[in-house]
């Protein structure tokens, strides 16, 4: 098959896919999916995998911490999208090398548990404190090449549909740390409107 015929065909399933995001995104009731217990520490293996060709372009170190045992219960392909758009933006943040944390932890409050925290870090040069309030807002950059500013409006938004949370830790030359906040089960899902 001719080269260029062959990346007009990939490039037009990538806009289908793309398209089929935005009306999932758009309309999430009609696109609720399928739900199914999910193992952090391998979905985070997963990603890695997904990412590695990113990997290979620098100098970047994994440290791993992927030993809270809990499941969650909740589409696989939107929680592997948040972690892969973390860590994309983690391993961006350090075009020079560096070492990218990924992590899992029990979520308990008052000795009851509510689930899990998934962890990815970086230590590039941190978020300034006067972006940070910004950056779950739609179109919001760091200014980084090719980037849309919807990574993670979108992955917020996906987190936020089953109840949990997407919270960071970043300061200036200490680079930057992402956490996401899973239950066990997610909230009713009638309430996504």
């Amino acid at each position: 098959m001719d080269p260029e015929i062959k990346l007009i065909q990939e490039q037009v399933h990538r806009i289908r896919l793309i398209v089929a995001k935005l009306l999932q995104f758009a309309r999430p009731q009609d696109y609720v999916g399928y739900l199914e217990p999910v193992a952090p520490a391998q979905l985070f293996q997963d990603s890695l995998v997904l990412v590695g060709h990113l990997l290979k372009r620098g100098t970047i170190t994994i440290d791993q911490h992927l030993d809270c045992g809990r499941e969650v219960l909740c589409n696989r392909n939107e929680l592997q999208q948040v972690l892969i758009n973390l860590m994309v933006n983690g391993i961006q943040a350090m075009p020079e090398g560096g070492t990218l944390t990924l992590a899992t932890e029990e979520w308990d409050e008052a000795d009851m548990p509510l689930g899990l925290k998934l962890i990815v870090g970086d230590n590039g040069p941190g978020i300034p404190q006067e972006d940070q309030a910004r950056l779950f807002q739609p179109f919001f950059t760091a200014k980084k090449p090719g980037g849309t500013g919807l990574g993670l409006w979108v992955s917020l938004s996906l987190v936020e549909r089953c109840g949990g949370s997407i919270t960071v830790d970043s300061a200036a030359g200490r680079g930057t740390r992402f956490t996401v906040w899973m239950r066990f089960e997610p909230l009713a899902l009638d309430r996504v409107q």
